[in-house]
C-alpha cells in the first residue's frame, strides 16, 4: 500500500507531496487555477519578465510560446491555461493582420546598401511609410 502511494507522487514542493501536475503547478505558485483571460495574460506577462525572450523585448503578440517544459510561461501554467493563452495569442495575430490588411499597405521602393542588406519601403492608404528590413547586414563585400 505505501509503495502504490509513493508511485502516484508526482512531485514535491516544500517537502511535501503533490499527485498531479496542475496541483504542483498551484502549489508552487501560492495559488489555484487562473480562469480570467486578462489575469492569464498578465500572469504570463509577470513570468517572462515583461515578455523577454532571448535579450529582446517582445509583446504578447510576437512572444514564442515555446512547447519545452522548462520555458516560461509554460511550466507556470496548468496545461488547460497554456493551451487557453496559445489561442488567445492567436486572436491577438489574426486581429492584427486583419487590421494590417485594412491599411493597404503598397511596396514603393527597394533599398541596396554596400552592407548587403536590403530593405523595402512601403506605404499605406494614408500615407504612412514603413521600412521593412528583409536581408540584415552580412558577409564581406570585397571578394
Amino acid at each position: 500500500m505505501k509503495n502504490e502511494k509513493a508511485k502516484r507522487v508526482y512531485g514535491t514542493v516544500n517537502s511535501r507531496p503533490v499527485y498531479s501536475r496542475d496541483e504542483y503547478v498551484y502549489a508552487c505558485r501560492g495559488f489555484g487555477a487562473i480562469k480570467d483571460d486578462q489575469d492569464l495574460i498578465a500572469f504570463a506577462e509577470k513570468a517572462t519578465h515583461g515578455w523577454l525572450y532571448a535579450g529582446w523585448k517582445r509583446n504578447f503578440r510576437t512572444y514564442y510560446l515555446g512547447d519545452y517544459a522548462l520555458d516560461e510561461p509554460k511550466c507556470s501554467l496548468t496545461e488547460t491555461e497554456y493551451a487557453r493563452l496559445k489561442e488567445l495569442q492567436k486572436e491577438a495575430q489574426k486581429a492584427y493582420e486583419k487590421a494590417e490588411n485594412a491599411r493597404q499597405w503598397k511596396q514603393i521602393n527597394i533599398v541596396v546598401y554596400a552592407d548587403n542588406s536590403v530593405e523595402e519601403i512601403w506605404r499605406d492608404k494614408d500615407g504612412i511609410e514603413k521600412r521593412v528590413m528583409v536581408i540584415p547586414p552580412h558577409g564581406d563585400v570585397c571578394y
